[in-house]
C-alpha cells in the first residue's frame, strides 16, 4: 500500500506583523501614560481654621436646590405707582425677612413643613448670596400683580446687596394676600 503523504500547507499566523505592531504601539502608549500619571505631583491639602478667608471659586457657581418663601405685606399702591417710600419699606422688610425677624412671613407648603424651615433657617443663617429669586405680586387682577411684581423686584435687587448680582424674574400670583409680595429665594451654595 502507498501511503499517501498530504501536505497541508503551513498553517501562518493569524496575526500579521502589522496587527501585532499596533498591539505594541497601544501597550507602549498605555505604559508611558502610566508613568506620566505616576510622575505628577500630589494634591496638597490644606487645612486651616474656620476662620480663615477662603479664596472665592474660580469656577461658576452653584444655586442650591432648597429655598425660603416668604409672604410679605407691603404698600402695594405705593409700589405699584413707584413711591420711593414704598420702595424704602420693602427694602427695610426684605432685610429683616433675611435676618429672620418675621417668621410668620414664611409662607408656602415647603416653608410650613419642618424640615423646609430648617433648610431654610440654616441659608440664612449663612449668610448666603441671592442667586435666583421670584416675585410675585398679589392682586386681585393680573396687570396690577405684575406690575406689583416687577416694580418690587427692581427694588429688592437695586436695594439689598445680597440680591445685586442675582436673577430674577417678576409675575402675579393672584388675590391670596392681596397687596403682599411673595418672595420665592435661592442661594448660592459657594
Amino acid at each position: 500500500m502507498s501511503r499517501r503523504t498530504s501536505r497541508r500547507p503551513r498553517r501562518t499566523s493569524r496575526f500579521g506583523a502589522s496587527h501585532l505592531a499596533g498591539w505594541l504601539f497601544a501597550d507602549l502608549m498605555l505604559v508611558l501614560f502610566l508613568v506620566a500619571m505616576a510622575v505628577q505631583p500630589r494634591a496638597q491639602l490644606t487645612t486651616g481654621t474656620p476662620d480663615e478667608k477662603k479664596p472665592s471659586p474660580a469656577g461658576p457657581r452653584v444655586l442650591g436646590q432648597d429655598f425660603c418663601e416668604f409672604m410679605i405685606p407691603v404698600e402695594a399702591a405705593g409700589l405699584i405707582g413707584g413711591s420711593d417710600g414704598a420702595r424704602a419699606d420693602l427694602v427695610t422688610k426684605v432685610e429683616q425677612t433675611l435676618h429672620r425677624k418675621h417668621p410668620s412671613w414664611l409662607h408656602g407648603p415647603a416653608m410650613r413643613d419642618a424640615e423646609g424651615r430648617a433648610k431654610c433657617d440654616a441659608m440664612l443663617k449663612q449668610n448666603l448670596q441671592v442667586g435666583f429669586f421670584l416675585v410675585y405680586g398679589a392682586r386681585n387682577d393680573t396687570g396690577s400683580g405684575v406690575r406689583l411684581g416687577k416694580n418690587a423686584a427692581t427694588a429688592i435687587k437695586a436695594g439689598n446687596p445680597r440680591f445685586r448680582q442675582a436673577i430674577y424674574r417678576a409675575a402675579w400670583t393672584g388675590g391670596q394676600g392681596n397687596g403682599s409680595v411673595q418672595l420665592i429665594v435661592f442661594f448660592y451654595q459657594n
